[in-house]
């Protein structure tokens, strides 16, 4: 696939409904095209090609979109533009009241010539090579039609377009379907001239959306939402008027293969869509209009369809890699693994931000989803401790400062992981550990970080030292005991919680060069504290040394 000029993806929404309204919208219009599948393939027409010339006239049926769910009514239009491959009707009631011949004029080349990045193709062309080929059912023509109309609002809501699966089937057909329609038995898509500028290039994007799944209604026609409306998506980032990428960068943590027609939804398959198809359609131009055509559904569909274009990377590998790729977007790492050529996005959301150490925390990821964790650099190297209830993909960036090129790790977490991470120098300015659950339902996890003892505070440990905690794990208390090989000037024994916050404090003897102190789990005013990890920390002249145990009650 030709790859576009670089996109810039901060537009107005062109779908401008209420979350309710949009809902029941495109709820109304997965149940009729999922409907039709009983009757593809098994319809007759005895329609002969249109061939439509400017100025025939046609009685089209349409919804009624000021009431939800829509009704129908008729209305008569006039053919005012034949191009290669489409025609295009205006509501008689609408020409030149609010659609005019200067505005056919601005149309009909982004439907057939060029888009807002490319002179190559327009509009059709382009969801034809990206996404396979449009049906033609009943009509025996393959132009379609593009009929514009005042759709109206809604409880203050306005419709850009739509595409009606009632239209590949019989008139016949479609007065027995539940809830009862019509047909215009053609291939067409339904877009606004009022009150929405139907010149606006925004208009011809969602026409592209539409389009597309009018093509996924010939390649699979139950495909799951998430799938459909991925691709339909990314066929307005390759338009050149995507969606804007907002709401999802702000919670990651929003399963991907969930819709509940939320915008962050749109957003977060527009943007896997996207990657997919930049990193992996080059391999033979084919990947995505397979999977638009494979009839396995979700990500039983797309894993089929990767090894059957030979890639060798599984459907989890890949989602680790997109999450990755949607905090770094960097085309000088790995080649561009972790790149958007056709997007900029935005900064993601972090759940957690450390500076100090030791720190650690809890939380939950949802399936398919990720959690961001920044760490900022402390005195030295810095340790995981993780533990999760499935396994996760845990990703580890460094970014780097102006000049220098970030890193990227990536390790599989089975229930544990404890390593020393990637030093933290001055060429970098923080570290983003990434916390991405590729397929498991709700994964809780804890972490702590903590500073790496260096050699030759290993070395001091050993030989002057001594610091430990007995028992551990434990409740309701522990002796914490300690020795020392010289006298020391103070020493002092501090309590961290897994934020990094101090809980307790005691001072011992300026001269002791041993002792202990009991802790009860509670903190400086007396009150319990919450069960789970807990860091001490002993400090006497230059020594600092800390140790982990953890609380169970």
């Amino acid at each position: 696939m030709k790859k576009l000029l670089f996109v810039i993806s901060f537009l107005i929404f062109a779908l401008l409904l209420s979350a309710n309204v949009l809902e029941q919208f495109e709820e109304f219009k997965r149940d009729i095209s999922q409907q039709t599948e009983q009757w593809q393939g098994k319809h007759q027409s005895n329609r002969n090609s249109r061939d439509y010339q400017i100025g025939d006239t046609f009685v089209f049926w349409a919804w009624n979109l000021t009431v939800m769910p829509p009704l129908w009514i008729q209305t008569p239009a006039t053919c005012r533009a034949v191009g290669d491959h489409c025609y295009i009707f205006v509501a008689d009631d609408q020409w030149n009241v609010h659609m005019n011949q200067a505005d056919i004029d601005i149309v009909l080349p982004y439907l057939e010539d060029y888009t807002m990045i490319s002179t190559e193709w327009g509009a059709i062309e382009m969801d034809e090579a990206l996404f396979g080929p449009i049906p033609d059912e009943l009509d025996n023509d393959p132009k379609i039609i593009v009929y514009y109309s005042e759709l109206g609002s809604f409880m203050g809501t306005s419709f850009d377009g739509y595409f009606s699966a009632y239209n590949q089937v019989t008139e016949q057909q479609a007065q027995q379907m539940n809830p009862p329609g019509h047909s215009n038995e053609c291939e067409m898509i339904y877009m606004t001239c009022f009150p929405l500028n139907p010149t606006d290039p925004i208009r011809i994007s969602v026409l592209a959306h539409e389009l597309q799944h009018m093509i996924h209604w010939l390649g699979d026609i139950n495909e799951d939402t998430w799938v459909n409306e991925g691709c339909s998506e990314l066929a307005m980032v390759y338009f050149g008027l995507p969606d804007p990428i907002v709401q999802f960068p702000n919670n990651p943590d929003n399963t991907l293969t969930f819709w509940d027609q939320e915008f962050a939804d749109y957003v977060k398959v527009m943007l896997y869509f996207t990657y997919l198809e930049e990193q992996y359609d080059a391999v033979g131009d084919s990947l995505i209009k397979d999977i638009v055509s494979e009839p396995a559904n979700s990500i039983a569909g797309i894993t089929n369809q990767l090894i059957a274009n030979s890639i060798s990377q599984s459907f989890e590998d890949i989602f680790v890699d997109w999450t990755i790729a949607n905090f770094l977007d960097d085309p000088e790492v790995e080649n561009g693994l972790y790149y958007y050529e056709n997007l900029e996005l935005p900064n993601f959301s972090v759940v957690y931000t450390h500076s100090s150490y030791p720190a650690g925390n809890n939380g939950s990821v949802h399936d398919w989803a990720t959690d961001y964790i920044r760490l900022y650099p402390g005195d030295g190297n810095l340790e995981l401790d993780l533990t999760t209830s499935f396994p996760i993909g845990l990703g580890v960036i460094r970014i780097g400062n102006e000049g220098v090129t970030s890193t990227v790790d990536k390790f599989v977490v089975n229930g544990t992981w404890n390593g020393v991470l990637p030093e933290l120098t001055e060429d970098y300015s923080q570290m983003i550990l990434v916390f991405a659950n590729n397929g498991y339902s709700d994964v809780t996890y804890t972490y702590s970080i903590a500073e790496v003892i260096t050699d030759v505070e290993q070395e001091l440990l050993n030989t002057s030292v001594s610091l430990s905690n007995y028992p551990n794990p434990f409740n309701p208390e522990t002796k914490i005991s300690f020795s020392l090989t010289q006298t020391s000037s103070f020493v002092t024994l501090e309590i961290y919680n897994l934020k990094g916050e101090k809980v307790r404090t005691f001072n011992c003897h300026p001269e002791l060069v041993e002792g202990s102190v009991i802790w009860n789990g509670t903190d400086e005013s007396g009150k319990p504290v919450s069960s789970g990890i807990y860091f001490y920390k002993l400090k006497s002249g230059d020594i600092e040394i800390t140790k982990k145990m953890l609380l169970m009650k």
